[in-house]
């Protein structure tokens, strides 16, 4: 007998994509999948039950109502808390899967059990035109102490930040307590980085199993468009804070000054982006710039925390300058649009 998994879906709008969102999923060749649909009270619900009315497996479909919208971090601790499957995956309500995704990760699963299996990715417009995404090659990563942590932040190795596309034990998830940040609308960064530390294995798979949609009228849509709003950009500052209080425990490992030199590359990022934000006034700007470009991490202890690199004493230096200095010097590289290089250098890693 197969193990049950658990299919979680927040559902907000989309109602142009989700008809097709939905058959992908409950058109899935692996067998035993409880389906759980996050009711977050937007405009497709009446598409989603339709769908689910006139399919096959609709008895397998449970609709979550969230009574108001509460928005998408509350609604995937929302599938946390209703999964009863042993596995869990989850996905946005406008992408699609491949009909074999969940039979491929649970296979892969089988062959050597892991916290969790993350598979490749395409990226596609609203019209359908294909671009790279993510694409791995077969990866085991295991060992005793935070092997994930080490090959993501003490090598540099790709792990792609989205909570999504992704085949967790439900087990793991719970044992460590992760859940999203309630109110986030980038709920993906916290939660993968309670992931890539907690996690004792995990498998990158090459095959590519979900398209991702990109949508200008999403929340990352309208960021990269506008820039960010006063939300978004306090939100940032407010993940790169958990991150540096997450991470305490962690100071006498040889990875550590790796975790740092990622917070503090990070911050002067998201430090950058309010820079050239039309949409924040002069003193928003200055009050979430000083609080990314503070120190607020433990100390490394020793040799024990990792290499002197280049990198870390590049970046220690340049967060122990006043602030003022600092500031100036990111407002500057505002002025003269250094948008895209500073894109490329960061490469959305978690």
């Amino acid at each position: 007998m197969k193990d049950k998994i658990t299919l979680g879906i927040p559902l907000y709008n989309a109602a142009d994509l989700i008809e097709r969102t939905i058959l992908s999923v409950l058109n899935q060749t692996y067998p035993d999948i409880e389906y759980l649909f996050i009711d977050d009270k937007g405009d497709s619900m009446d598409i989603v039950r339709r769908v689910v009315e006139n399919h096959p497996r609709s008895g397998a479909v449970r609709i979550i109502d969230q009574k108001y919208n509460q928005g998408i971090a509350a609604a995937r601790n929302a599938i946390l808390d209703h999964a009863t499957g042993k596995y869990l995956f989850t996905m946005d309500c406008d992408d699609v899967i491949t009909p074999d995704c969940i039979e491929i990760l649970y296979s892969r699963m089988l062959e050597h059990p892991v916290d969790f299996v993350a598979a490749s990715f395409v990226r596609c417009d609203l019209e359908g035109n294909e671009y790279p995404g993510c694409q791995y090659v077969d990866t085991l990563i295991e060992g005793e102490r935070h092997p994930v942590a080490q090959y993501r932040y003490g090598y540099g190795k790709q792990l792609f930040v989205a909570t999504w596309n992704k085949l967790y034990r439900l087990d793991f998830l719970k044992k460590y307590n992760i859940r999203c940040q309630v109110g986030h609308f980038n709920e993906d960064p916290w939660f993968t980085y309670q992931v890539i530390i907690n996690a004792c294995s995990c498998r990158l798979l090459p095959d590519c199993t979900l398209r991702y949609t990109y949508n200008p009228q999403s929340v990352s849509g309208v960021a990269a468009l506008k820039g960010y709003s006063e939300k978004i950009a306090r939100q940032y500052v407010e993940i790169q804070q958990l991150k540096s209080g997450y991470i305490g425990l962690l100071s006498g490992e040889k990875f550590y000054r790796n975790l740092l030199v990622d917070i503090m590359k990070m911050s002067i990022y998201h430090a950058y982006r309010i820079s050239v934000s039309p949409q924040l006034s002069f003193a928003v700007k200055k009050e979430l710039q000083k609080a990314l470009l503070v120190a607020d991490y433990v100390s490394p202890v020793g040799y024990n925390s990792g290499k002197l690199t280049v990198k870390y004493v590049l970046f220690y230096a340049f967060f122990a300058l006043p602030m003022s200095f600092k500031r100036g010097m990111i407002n500057f590289s505002g002025t003269l649009r250094v948008k895209e290089r500073i894109r490329k250098w960061i490469h959305f890693k978690a």
